[in-house]
């Protein structure tokens, strides 16, 4: 099946709540480029069992298109980690291309370009020579991907990305909306809708500003996820290390993600809670 572009969509002026593209993304909802959101770092942490599970976001203009935005994102947990760089149209958070370190009991590289028609995914494996950058590893494997059946104008994107989707999303005035969010070779259907957001028990730093330790009145985005298409593969849905469905908690005044909850593999009904951040203007 063909994904609609961009730019087809803006010539058909598709802006349905799929696209997320009518949702604001200015606060004055004057035209012009779509601002980057306030923070330009998140570190979040949940402990359990003694072993503690670390997240890390960055968003900025790609360096070598300013036109997109690169988000960067790196989880570890015990002695596995992933690296994740995510290249994505600012209007709406479509996917244009991701790349994905991964390092456990094995290290794999993997590159992902999200075409019209289908994703090409390309797997690296690591020569003997540890020196050599990952991009510039063997080749192990190419494999086109294509889209499950889409609603016209649908946004495909990775679940980092819903971080900052959700946050816009927590701005607008619409009662849904939906994303298709690619994990491997599996689709996922991810639906916000707005929620109760309880007042919240803050503890973090603030680059320039240090320790925040207060309440904090939210507002709740609820991810209603499922599968979306042929599941190629087991479940693989995850977002910071939460399976299945998830709320995410903003700080009402300055929109940062202070609390995701959900559920995580062997703990059962979790909270992943901000721990650092660091705002686009802030002083070092």
């Amino acid at each position: 099946m063909r994904r609609p572009t961009y730019q087809s969509l803006l010539c058909c002026g598709l802006l349905s709540l799929s696209t997320l593209a009518s949702l604001p993304t200015r606060a004055d909802d004057t035209p012009g480029p779509t601002p980057l959101p306030a923070w330009q770092t998140l570190e979040f942490e949940q402990q359990a069992y003694f072993v503690t599970a670390r997240s890390q976001l960055a968003i900025a203009p790609d360096s070598a298109d300013p036109t997109r935005w690169q988000l960067t994102a790196n989880s570890s947990v015990a002695s596995n980690s992933e690296d994740v760089v995510l290249e994505l149209a600012p209007a709406d958070g479509q996917a244009l291309r991701r790349s994905r370190l991964s390092k456990g009991k094995e290290q794999r590289y993997k590159t992902y370009d999200f075409l019209p028609d289908y994703i090409l995914r390309v797997r690296h494996d690591p020569p003997a020579d540890t020196a050599v950058p990952p991009a510039q590893w063997p080749v192990s494997s190419r494999k086109k991907i294509t889209y499950p059946a889409l609603e016209p104008g649908a946004v495909v994107t990775d679940a980092y990305a819903l971080v900052l989707l959700a946050e816009r999303f927590s701005r607008s005035t619409e009662a849904s909306a939906e994303v298709a969010v690619n994990t491997e070779f599996n689709f996922y259907r991810v639906r916000m809708s707005h929620t109760d957001g309880p007042p919240l028990k803050v503890d973090y730093q603030l680059a320039g500003a240090g320790a925040i330790s207060a309440s904090r009145q939210t507002r709740g985005v609820a991810l209603q996820v499922s599968p979306l298409g042929e599941q190629r593969e087991k479940p693989d849905f995850s977002l910071l290390g939460l399976n299945g469905d998830i709320t995410v908690l903003f700080d009402a005044d300055s929109g940062l993600p202070l609390q995701l909850r959900g559920t995580a593999p062997r703990i059962g009904s979790t909270e992943i809670n901000l721990k650092a951040a660091k705002l686009r203007n802030s002083p070092e």
